[in-house]
């Protein structure tokens, strides 16, 4: 048996930019730093080159976005193509995703400007992880808080030094050749990572194709504003040392252009933007892989959830391999070097699909433009190839298990019919009684054991004569939509809700439903079923897991229509 799901569409353009922003946005915090250290008082023109480059690649997501309204990652978007080469970009945007987390933590420690800060980093990323048991909700409230606190501080940053970067303009290369400029280049284009986190938004969004286009451009309108201004006004600093701030560059940079006062305060807001940065990767990783076991390319293990529908295997391993390279690499300029492989394989797999697949409809100059795009980003990963041997080693090291754990998931891969996909999956076996007539229709949502529940709701239903949907929830908290369709080898067994409907002897149907959106899926079926009465149950819960796991029932009544009654009973 499958279970269908709920595909809420909840993101409007606003949380996606600041979604988006908390994980392409970063790249600012770091990559003027390994700029100035590669290239020195020559950076200006490799920052320039790099928001060419940067601009290329969101115009070809905003295509990819527009194209795949379910989910344009290069996972989803490549699997019709080619099953092979969708494992491969998902493993090789995995790798991103680890030394994601791991740069993004570390660097938010060097902003806080705390003493070992390859420590403090560990202890944060096992935090994330612990607070990701519990599956947190509030991911996009909390992104914008976090992005408009860090544009402000941007701003006025920005502001101050702009009279200074306008006075002292420096886009000369260096003059030791092509080569020497292109190496640098590649070494810096750190601005692409977390674009791709954009397609993954599109199955989630209220407009995909206008929401997604609306955040990249707001997003790539920040980082060329921030990074060119910012960039001349780091390269107008006299007598700069290439090393001394190459890890928290725009603190010190607000410390010259502001006061002594300002470097603590937009090194505090964006190391809270780096953290987030690392959570954002650690839950990415965490539902590519539960997405990945979920269709039979990884072991069915990592399906597994916890009461709080979080996947344990894939949370375990999102938490510790970012450690686990923290611990054997620390160093800003090493991590970047191992950073830019995977993000570029991936975008490479992604755009080059799409741009090559005759069955999707382009206009001929954006056909022409992917391709030339995907051309461009072949040689960058091929100089990273050639140049950066311990990123190769680390995306080999990657592919290597990812391949290594998708054969032995096939090798176990039980042969079954295909099953006729149903919208609704009733769970029930136990024959119902004979449909009576019905003035009314009730649904109740139920979440694992709900027996008083349910015969609260059973009472009303006969009471009232109406026909009783039962709304069995399981709720799974990964990040972005889900699969239409999943297994149901861990659903709970459920016959319990029949007999004790037939027991009240009234009219029945129960709807099993998995979502990582609960109080939206509930509202959502109150309103395509056309219910008169909505019951919920309410359980004491503490402030903490309120915070962490949000208000289902407030979600439900902001969302329920009016006509619908809402009767909440204590269980």
């Amino acid at each position: 048996m499958e279970l269908s799901t709920s595909r809420p569409r909840v993101l409007g353009w606003l949380r996606s930019a600041a979604i988006l922003d908390g994980d392409w946005g970063t790249s600012i915090a770091y990559v003027l730093g390994i700029a100035f250290f590669h290239a020195g008082y020559y950076s200006g023109w490799h920052l320039l080159m790099m928001l060419a480059f940067t601009i290329m690649v969101a115009l070809n997501y905003v295509t990819i976005c527009r194209l795949y309204p379910s989910g344009g990652g290069v996972y989803s978007s490549v699997s019709h193509r080619s099953r092979s080469l969708a494992v491969i970009g998902a493993l090789m945007l995995s790798a991103d995703y680890v030394v994601t987390a791991s740069l993004s933590v570390l660097e938010g420690c060097h902003y806080f400007a705390f003493g070992r800060p390859e420590i403090w980093a560990i202890g944060i990323l096992f935090g994330i992880g612990t607070l990701n048991w519990f599956g947190p909700r509030h991911a996009g409230s909390f992104a914008i808080i976090i992005s408009t606190a860090t544009l402000a501080a941007l701003a006025l940053l920005v502001a101050y030094a702009f009279p200074t970067a306008v006075q002292n303009i420096s886009l000369s290369p260096d003059p030791n050749g092509f080569m020497t400029n292109w190496s640098f280049f590649v070494a810096i284009i750190l601005s692409i990572s977390g674009i791709e986190s954009i397609s993954n938004m599109t199955g989630v969004m209220k407009d995909p194709a206008r929401s997604s286009r609306r955040a990249i451009l707001t997003v790539l309108l920040k980082i060329s504003v921030v990074t060119i201004v910012l960039g001349l006004a780091m390269n107008a600093v006299p007598e700069l040392n290439r090393t001394e701030h190459k890890e928290e560059m725009i603190r010190y940079l607000g410390t010259v252009y502001v006061g002594n006062w300002f470097g603590p305060i937009i090194g505090f807001v964006l190391g809270f933007l780096l953290i987030s940065a690392g959570n954002t990767a650690i839950n990415a990783l965490t539902s590519i892989q539960f997405l990945m076991s979920v269709d039979g390319e990884l072991p069915v293990g990592l399906r597994k959830l916890n009461k709080y529908g979080v996947p344990i295997y894939p949370l375990i391993i999102s938490t510790l391999l970012p450690i686990i390279v923290l611990i054997l690499v620390h160093d800003v300029i090493t991590l970047a070097s191992l950073y830019a492989i995977g993000v570029v394989a991936a975008i490479m797999i992604n755009v080059g699909s799409t741009g090559t697949d005759r069955s999707i409809k382009l206009p001929v100059w954006t056909r022409v433009f992917m391709i030339l795009s995907t051309i461009t980003l072949f040689l960058v990963e091929a100089t990273i190839v050639v140049e950066k041997s311990k990123a190769v080693l680390f995306a080999l090291s990657v592919l290597f298990i990812g391949l290594g754990a998708r054969e032995i998931a096939r090798r176990r891969k039980v042969v079954t019919a295909p099953s006729i996909p149903v919208a609704v999956s009733p769970i029930s076996t136990i024959p119902q009684p004979e449909i009576i007539s019905f003035t009314s229709r009730m649904l109740v949502a139920v979440r694992g054991g709900g027996q008083k529940l349910l015969r609260q709701a059973c009472e009303d239903a006969k009471l009232k004569k109406a026909f009783l949907f039962i709304l069995n929830i399981k709720e799974i908290a990964v990040t972005g939509s889900l699969p239409e369709h999943i297994a149901a080898e861990n659903f709970v067994n459920n016959d319990w809700m029949g007999e004790i409907c037939n027991e009240y002897g009234i009219p029945f149907k129960v709807i099993s439903v998995l979502s990582n959106e609960v109080g939206y899926t509930i509202a959502e079926h109150a309103a395509t079923l056309a219910v008169d009465r909505l019951i919920l149950g309410a359980t004491q819960r503490s402030l903490v897991d309120k915070a962490l796991r949000g208000d289902v029932i407030r979600t439900v009544s902001e969302l329920l229509p009016e006509e619908i009654q809402l009767l909440i009973y204590r269980s």
